[in-house]
Protein backbone atom coordinates (compact mmCIF):
# COMPACT_ATOMS: atom_id res chain seq x y z
CA UNK A 1 0.00 0.00 0.00
CA UNK A 2 1.47 3.12 -1.01
CA UNK A 3 2.39 5.47 1.82
CA UNK A 4 -0.47 8.54 0.94
CA UNK A 5 -2.76 5.69 1.10
CA UNK A 6 -2.30 4.86 4.33
CA UNK A 7 -2.70 8.52 5.59
CA UNK A 8 -5.73 9.09 3.46
CA UNK A 9 -6.99 5.34 5.92
CA UNK A 10 -6.21 6.84 9.02
CA UNK A 11 -7.57 10.31 8.58
CA UNK A 12 -10.64 9.19 7.29
CA UNK A 13 -11.16 6.36 10.32
CA UNK A 14 -10.42 9.42 12.93
CA UNK A 15 -12.77 11.79 10.81
CA UNK A 16 -15.29 8.87 11.61
CA UNK A 17 -14.72 8.15 15.01
CA UNK A 18 -15.15 11.95 15.43
CA UNK A 19 -18.21 12.33 13.38
CA UNK A 20 -19.36 9.73 15.20
CA UNK A 21 -18.73 10.43 18.88
CA UNK A 22 -20.40 13.88 17.90
CA UNK A 23 -23.53 12.73 16.49
CA UNK A 24 -26.62 11.73 18.59
CA UNK A 25 -27.40 8.02 18.02
CA UNK A 26 -30.55 7.50 15.55
CA UNK A 27 -33.61 6.11 16.63
CA UNK A 28 -33.53 2.25 17.28
CA UNK A 29 -30.19 2.30 15.64
CA UNK A 30 -27.52 0.41 17.19
CA UNK A 31 -24.39 2.54 19.43
CA UNK A 32 -21.63 1.02 18.28
CA UNK A 33 -19.09 3.28 19.91
CA UNK A 34 -21.61 3.15 23.32
CA UNK A 35 -20.73 -0.71 22.58
CA UNK A 36 -16.40 -0.07 22.50
CA UNK A 37 -16.92 1.65 25.64
CA UNK A 38 -16.63 5.23 24.01
CA UNK A 39 -18.60 8.16 25.75
CA UNK A 40 -20.30 10.45 23.56
CA UNK A 41 -19.58 14.33 23.91
CA UNK A 42 -22.26 16.26 26.60
CA UNK A 43 -20.96 19.75 25.71
CA UNK A 44 -18.83 21.33 23.59
CA UNK A 45 -16.63 24.30 24.64
CA UNK A 46 -15.17 26.99 22.43
CA UNK A 47 -11.69 26.14 21.19
CA UNK A 48 -9.15 29.41 22.75
CA UNK A 49 -7.71 31.47 19.51
CA UNK A 50 -4.67 30.77 18.59
CA UNK A 51 -2.39 31.07 15.86
CA UNK A 52 0.49 28.86 14.00
CA UNK A 53 1.72 29.21 10.42
CA UNK A 54 0.08 27.48 7.55
CA UNK A 55 1.92 24.77 4.88
CA UNK A 56 3.04 28.24 2.96
CA UNK A 57 4.34 29.82 5.84
CA UNK A 58 1.93 32.24 6.50
CA UNK A 59 0.54 32.93 10.20
CA UNK A 60 -3.44 31.82 10.67
CA UNK A 61 -5.65 32.54 13.20
CA UNK A 62 -8.32 29.80 14.37
CA UNK A 63 -10.68 32.41 14.62
CA UNK A 64 -11.01 32.81 10.64
CA UNK A 65 -12.31 29.39 10.51
CA UNK A 66 -14.94 29.93 13.22
CA UNK A 67 -18.11 27.93 11.79
CA UNK A 68 -16.30 25.63 10.01
CA UNK A 69 -14.88 22.06 10.46
CA UNK A 70 -11.48 22.45 11.60
CA UNK A 71 -9.33 18.92 11.89
CA UNK A 72 -5.81 20.03 13.65
CA UNK A 73 -3.08 17.18 13.70
CA UNK A 74 -0.30 17.19 16.06
CA UNK A 75 2.89 15.23 14.93
CA UNK A 76 5.51 14.17 17.95
CA UNK A 77 8.84 12.63 17.00
CA UNK A 78 10.02 12.05 20.62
Amino acid sequence: MKHYNRHFLLFTFFLFLFLEATAPPVNGAVDYLEKMGVSRIKETIDAPNFILPDLEGRKRSLREFQGKFVMLNFWATW
